[in-house]
């Protein structure tokens, strides 16, 4: 149906009345075009945002999105936020790397104080461990962080006023005062004769003698002892252009500086990575960086002034100039022959490149990204100790936390599960498999204390991947070891990075299981469940040719890529059978913690020898023996063994508040191993009714029969809302699982 030309609509006229009102609002309100003199006033008022470097400017941007502490059982560490890329909707976030974080801004945080850049910062790792995925974030960043106020950047442009201005010839002569204007920066773009643009977008303020802007900057800063000014201001130049362009004005007007600042039309610069503004990534291709042109193709040369027109101007062009004032990235830098990316050296170094007609000043952070394979091929070239002492090497292996791995892929499904129902736990599985297959078995070390080493000598891949994700030590052991454990993560996570062979080097990549993860979901027919990533997995292992993980040798269980996927597929029918002995009421962790809270504080009384004050009646009681008595015989504690299990309790709540002076109580961590055996003996007591009530759950899902029972179909119906609301099934996931699991784990309830 047509819409009628009467009724209403948008107007148009309207719209772009308002379109255009709120553009000239935004530009005049973002400075974009000042004179020299309002810029020196806008330095003034913020010296520590406009007196800083390339260097300073991306740190600040990092802090400007705040920052946090994240605890891992493995170390703190600071996360920046500017990697959740809140500013881009929350759009390809860096996930985990929070350690390459933390080392990124402190070697930003060290050029400031060196005043300078003087090394290239090169991120090595394996093919899809998210180098550029963190160089793509800190660009996105800069990007938006160059809209806001702290972050405004600026240089400028020379521009000369049409002669219908002058008196005489145009920016010279007797005519200099152009009816009393006292800057040609705002004259309309039909008053301009002519403007020369500054590639390399020069900071305005070197357009001052060095000591003059120095001393300018640090009366700005009054009293404050830590400024550092960068030797981008300090030591500082124009480049060869600006400064023949100048040098050329100064000459006309006798020296009179004021007339030359005229001619400064100071701009706002907003970093672009699309249109190559301070935000350049450079792929490994076979051409220079930089190079020069003479400026002879430009139509309003001919309106220069005659001094102007009479100077050989050279422009410099390319990628370290487009990057300049900014950050530049070289993508897989190791691809390109040594010769191609020598001249690193002394640009990092100096940062300086020399061009055919000119020497090029640089202020700008250089980052590289490079495979660990490339790297250590690298690393065996004559040369590489010259290139080590400008370059500083950051490691980024694959992930070995499978709880942050599986963000990785969580994100994907949440992009695409409108179109594919999606099941429970299938990223955690995918992160499993992929962490199993990366870990290294725990290096023997003589000086650990014997039973230390024999433990860490019998750990599982599954759970060394376990004790770094959740810090959960193996089921059974005792206390104090476990404490030993727990304060050695940091260290076992850490132990391999000295080596070629460091944990997480090795292994599956997140791009390559992404792609198997968006291949099972195009192929997925109603929904994709764990059955269906674990068949993939096996079919991925098949193709030992491609894969180099495959073709390791495997110690023991580590390495071991088959043998992961039958220990994933463990993990994965234990969680499936955990949800739905939960939802079926035969597991019911809630009541079984609550027990136990109740249980501790009958026990506490206990042992000090105290009255128990019951919360029903406020009368003070002794402590209940019959509720102590069954909790314990559910522990298989004996009666004669009772009164010192109960005190092993209460001294285990004390040694835990030593460990922890800070934190508050959790039982739930302190008291893990007696909740899993309460849960367990829970279950054993209902377990006779499980397989009972699988079947029903399963006859419900399939035909709904109307002969069923109604008490068994009543709780056939209860079983599957608690599976839909509390774990994300629906019926055709609840069908697929269910169906699996109890052709994996046929005695299931016998």
């Amino acid at each position: 149906m047509s819409r009628d030309s009467s009724s209403e609509g948008p107007n148009a006229a309207e719209f772009l009345t308002d379109t255009i009102s709120r553009f000239q609002d935004k530009f005049v309100a973002e400075k974009s075009i000042l004179s020299f003199e309002e810029y020196l006033d806008v330095v003034a008022h913020s010296p520590a945002k406009q007196g800083r470097d390339a260097a300073g400017y991306i740190r600040d941007c990092f802090l400007h999105y705040g920052t946090e502490s994240v605890t891992r059982p493995y170390g703190k560490f600071t996360r920046y936020s500017l990697f959740d890329c809140a500013f881009d909707q929350g759009r390809d976030p860096l996930i985990g790397h929070e350690n390459v974080q933390e080392e990124v801004f402190s070697l930003l945080s060290a050029f400031v104080r060196d005043g300078r850049v003087n090394r290239l910062i090169l991120l090595n790792g394996p093919n899809g461990s998210a180098k550029s995925r963190l160089v793509s974030c800190v660009f996105r960043a800069l990007e938006d962080y160059s809209h806001h106020d702290d972050g405004a950047l600026f240089s400028f442009n020379w521009v000369f006023p049409t002669a219908k201005l002058e008196k005489t010839n145009i920016g010279f002569g007797g005519g200099r005062s152009l009816a009393g204007l006292e800057t040609y920066a705002h004259l309309k773009e039909r008053d301009i004769e002519a403007r020369l643009v500054n590639e390399t977008r020069d900071h305005p303020l070197l357009l001052l003698p060095a000591a003059d802007r120095v001393q300018f900057l640090q009366d700005a800063y009054e009293d404050d002892d830590e400024l550092r000014l960068p030797k981008a201001l300090t030591e500082g130049e124009l480049s060869p252009k600006a400064r023949d362009v100048f040098e050329a004005l100064l000459k006309a007007y006798q020296g009179d500086l004021s007339e030359v600042l005229k001619h400064v039309q100071v701009e706002r610069i907003f970093i672009s990575r699309r249109y190559r503004k301070a935000a350049v990534t450079v792929d490994p291709q076979m051409r220079v960086d930089a190079g020069v042109r003479q400026v002879t193709a430009d139509r309003s040369l001919s309106s220069l002034p005659p001094s102007l027109q009479n100077l050989t101007l050279y422009e410099p062009m390319g990628d370290l100039v487009d990057a300049n004032r900014g950050m530049i990235e070289y993508n897989d830098l190791l691809k390109r022959p040594v010769e191609a990316f020598k001249y690193l050296l002394s640009t990092c170094e100096t940062g300086a490149v020399r061009l055919d007609t000119m020497t090029l000043h640089l202020d700008s952070v250089f980052f590289a990204t490079c495979n660990a394979d490339h790297l250590s091929g690298f690393k065996q070239i004559p040369d590489f100790a010259s290139f080590k002492a400008r370059i500083e090497l950051l490691q980024m292996p694959y992930l070995v936390d499978y709880t942050a791995e599986a963000e990785i892929y969580r994100e994907l499904i949440e992009d695409v599960s409108p179109q594919v129902s999606v099941g429970p736990h299938v990223a955690e599985l995918i992160a499993l498999w992929a962490v199993l297959c990366r870990v290294h078995n725990p290096i023997s070390v003589k000086e650990r204390p014997k039973d230390l080493k024999q433990a860490l000598g019998k750990m599982t891949p599954l759970e060394k991947s376990t004790l770094y994700a959740t810090g959960r030590t193996p089921a059974g052991m005792e206390r104090d070891l476990a404490n030993s454990i727990k304060a050695l993560v940091p260290t076992l996570y850490s132990e391999y990075d000295s080596g070629e062979g460091y944990e997480g080097r090795f292994g599956p990549s997140p791009r390559e299981l992404k792609g198997l993860l968006l291949n099972a979901l195009h192929e997925s027919q109603t929904c994709l469940t764990g059955v269906g990533i674990l068949a993939a997995l096996k079919e991925l292992c098949e193709q030992v040719s491609v894969y180099e993980f495959l073709r390791m040798e495997s110690k023991g269980e580590y390495h071991h890529p088959l043998r992961a996927i039958e220990i994933t597929r463990a993990w994965y029918l234990d969680r499936v059978e955990e949800e739905l002995h939960m939802a079926m009421g035969l597991v019911d962790p809630l009541a079984t913690t609550d027990l136990l809270l109740r249980y501790i504080d009958h026990v506490v009384h206990f042992v000090r020898r105290e009255k128990w004050t019951n919360p029903l009646t406020g009368m003070e009681e002794d402590p209940s023996e019959s509720l102590m008595g069954n909790v314990e015989k559910q522990l298989s504690i004996e009666a004669s063994e009772r009164p010192r299990f109960r005190e092993s309790m209460v001294h285990r709540i004390a040694a835990w508040r030593m460990d922890n002076p800070d934190a508050e109580l959790d039982y739930e961590i302190i008291f893990r191993d007696y909740l899993e055996q309460l849960n367990e003996t829970y279950y054993d007591t209902n377990r006779r009714a499980s397989s009972r009530m699988i079947e029903t759950l399963v006859k419900y899902l399939v035909d709904d029969s109307p002969r069923m029972d109604k008490e068994a179909k009543k709780m056939a119906k209860s079983t599957f809302a608690a599976l839909c609301e509390r774990f994300g099934y629906d019926e055709d996931i609840a069908i697929e699982i269910i169906g699996y699991l109890l052709r994996e784990r046929p005695d299931l309830g016998d």
